[in-house]
């Protein structure tokens, strides 16, 4: 990951602060996950969507994958937290995931939000929401 600077040494411009995201959305997963009789032993369509902010908005000193977080750690999170076992609870499952995605030491925060797509005959979705912050 780049040390923060002060600006863009092309334009000039001086910057006071800002913010890398790095993001996995709309990723499915078949899960075996709830509470009730009907939901145990029946996977359940999950939707992920993974977000993680990392101080500072500048591009690396070198074009090369080992000077920025490697975003694809993100699907490595998610599916070794859905490997580890089976959950009752979404905020079990999000809490776990959020652990994971919180073990760099750049993260400054992390964001895991599980849509559960097929529990209601109507459009909407039923889901948890968790952020984490240093």
């Amino acid at each position: 990951m780049s040390a923060p600077s002060s600006g863009s040494q092309e334009t000039g411009t001086t910057y006071s602060s800002g913010k890398t995201t790095i993001f996995l959305r709309d990723l499915m997963r078949d899960v075996d996950i709830g509470i009730h009789d009907y939901e145990i032993g029946r996977p359940q369509s999950l939707r992920f969507d993974l977000e993680v902010s990392i101080p500072g908005a500048e591009a690396p000193f070198i074009d090369e994958i080992s000077h920025v977080l490697d975003y694809e750690y993100l699907l490595e999170s998610l599916e070794s937290s859905i490997s580890d076992g089976r959950y009752s609870l979404l905020e079990s499952l999000c809490s776990k995931i959020l652990e994971k995605l919180m073990i760099p030491s750049q993260v400054s925060s992390a964001t895991v939000k599980i849509s559960k797509v097929d529990i209601l005959d109507e459009n909407g979705v039923f889901g948890c929401q968790m952020t984490r912050e240093r």
